[in-house]
């Protein structure tokens, strides 16, 4: 089930002070149809393993890819976080809508993120509880995990938003999408572009790029291309590193198609 392992592992990054921050989705009246947490993974696992996924994964039966799809969903949830039931439909309805294809986008990888992840678990923290992700914050009121660029870890805030060149010097401070609070002026800076220097801990490249080097000669340089070797996601302009099962490098792409040789496929096969 490595889709929604993802999503949680996404979802759980940090606001960190730069960017903006997921944006909020109703409530519906899913919780009469998933009241709790193995009901959820139940209905997970049937928009999983749907008829084209199965086929192309090699998956022969129904029943056991559904029971070590749900095995899998339930071991995933993160540690200390609360299931919020409300929100459990829009997360399977997107994944009913994800699955049914062999092929699936990073974009649809991240909009799964994006429904399945905080916004279906709950953190324990209330404001200002020290944090390292935003699992670790009560989602349920508005609390993401806000670090100061450069720190391991941060607070649980309601983010206040900052424009370019705004003053982020208050902890609850999150720039723009593509700026980032300078830990020396306290105000909101582009990130920087390709062929600027780069700090991971000062100075971010843009979407898109990776810092190239170390010290005072890191520059910002795009990220691999479709194709290219890759060991994590964050290496590829796609947002996606395919890797086939059991291996620890794979090759940047914008998609995956599955086949029965893919690390999505090897899960649905459990036992």
């Amino acid at each position: 089930m490595r889709a929604l392992i993802i999503v949680l592992m996404a979802a759980g990054i940090a606001a960190c002070a730069r960017g903006a921050p997921a944006d909020e989705t109703t409530a519906t009246d899913a919780g009469a149809s998933y009241p709790d947490l193995q009901s959820f993974c139940q209905g997970y696992a049937q928009a999983e393993c749907s008829k084209v996924v199965m086929s192309a994964c090699g998956v022969q039966s129904g029943s056991s890819c559904a029971s070590a799809a749900a095995a899998a969903c339930l071991a995933a949830q993160p540690q200390g976080t609360t299931y919020i039931a409300a929100n459990a439909g829009a997360c399977v309805t997107l994944a009913e809508q994800t699955y049914a294809s062999t092929t699936i986008s990073a974009a649809q990888l991240q909009a799964l993120a994006k429904t399945c992840g905080t916004q279906l678990f709950s953190g324990p923290g209330p404001a200002r509880a020290q944090c390292q992700t935003d699992y670790d914050c009560s989602a349920q009121t508005g609390l993401v995990c806000v670090i100061p660029f450069g720190a391991a870890s941060g607070k649980c805030y309601a983010p206040t938003m900052v424009p370019a060149g705004g003053s982020c010097a208050e902890d609850s401070a999150v720039c723009a999408e593509g700026f980032y609070c300078d830990p020396t002026s306290k105000a909101c800076q582009v990130d920087a572009s390709v062929g600027l220097g780069c700090n991971p801990g000062y100075r971010p490249c843009s979407d898109g790029l990776t810092c190239a080097g170390s010290g005072p000669f890191a520059q910002c340089a795009a990220k691999y291309t479709d194709g290219h070797p890759c060991t994590l996601d964050t290496d590829c302009a796609g947002a996606l590193c395919d890797k086939a099962s059991m291996q620890a490098q794979g090759t940047c792409a914008s998609a995956i198609t599955l086949t029965p040789l893919d690390a999505a496929c090897a899960q649905l096969r459990a036992q």
